[in-house]
């Protein structure tokens, strides 16, 4: 297997380390992430009823949990297509990238409220997910990989 895999391979599973960091520090947090961000939320239009905000701040929260665990679940189908040597799994890890850093990137600005909290953690830690994520997504179209995707077991 050419080390451009082994490194995708690793770079996914350390994103999802973070994404679990990030995960722990919300779950953790909850009373203070939610407090923050319907604060940021109401500050930003004044004109919105408070349940509004809170039902707000809900769906952001519980879409971007759910939005992760499908992003994670279709991360590791696209490294089990990769590892059997299915070009497809190269195309699967460049697209399923590309939206997942799209996703960190906007958790981040939704969460922006919230970054202060836990360390910091909701303010580096998409940041250093998206990296991650970047370099699992490109290091599968190293020149070397190819060679290895046309040679069948």
């Amino acid at each position: 297997m050419p080390k451009a895999v082994t490194l995708s391979t690793s770079a996914w599973i350390a994103s999802f380390v973070v994404l679990a960091g990030i995960a722990g520090v919300v779950v953790t947090s909850l009373d203070d992430v939610r407090s923050a961000l319907e604060e940021s939320t109401a500050r930003d239009n004044p004109g919105y009823s408070s349940t509004d905000i809170s039902d707000a701040v809900t769906v952001v929260l519980a879409g971007s949990g759910g939005g992760a665990l499908v992003l994670i679940l279709l991360a590791l189908m696209s490294l089990q297509l990769l590892r059997a040597r299915k070009n497809a799994g190269r195309v699967m890890t460049a697209i399923v990238g590309a939206l997942s850093i799209a996703a960190g990137l906007g958790f981040m600005s939704l969460v922006d409220g919230a970054a202060d909290i836990g360390a910091g953690v909701l303010r580096w830690g998409p940041i250093l997910y998206c990296v991650l994520v970047a370099v699992a997504a490109i290091a599968p179209f190293a020149p070397g990989v190819s060679a290895w995707l046309r040679v069948r077991r």
